[in-house]
């Protein structure tokens, strides 16, 4: 039988993904909290968006599943490609600076366990 997911992302993984985890869901609320008097439909929530979509992204790296480590990799890839060449007052840019150097980092890491996933 399979175990819970909560407790397969804590014991499969190295303890940096878990650790990470938590640090990505904390900022994740800290973006969403310090923009909450602004309405939902401006851009300024494209930030806390791609947060949120690392941050679910990332719970199931920690369950180590191969689909979720290659699409982390591609957010990585596609929020650099538009914090590099999208303009400077784009929402693009907006949606790519949320995480800027701690996504390439943990990008790092998950291709030094990608053979472990699954």
């Amino acid at each position: 039988m399979t175990a819970p997911f909560f407790k397969r992302i804590y014991k499969q993984p190295p303890i940096l993904f878990p650790l990470a985890a938590l640090f990505l869901i904390a900022m994740t609320l800290i973006a969403a909290v310090t923009l909450y008097p602004t309405p939902l439909l401006q851009r300024d929530w494209l930030r806390p968006l791609a947060m949120l979509l690392y941050s679910l992204c990332w719970l199931f790296v920690c369950d180590m599943k191969k689909w979720a480590a290659a699409g982390f990799i591609v957010m990585t890839v596609i929020c650099l490609a538009l914090q590099y060449f999208a303009p400077a007052d784009s929402a693009g840019r907006i949606f790519a600076s949320g995480l800027f150097p701690l996504d390439m980092v943990l990008s790092f890491f998950v291709l030094l366990y990608f053979k472990r996933f699954h």
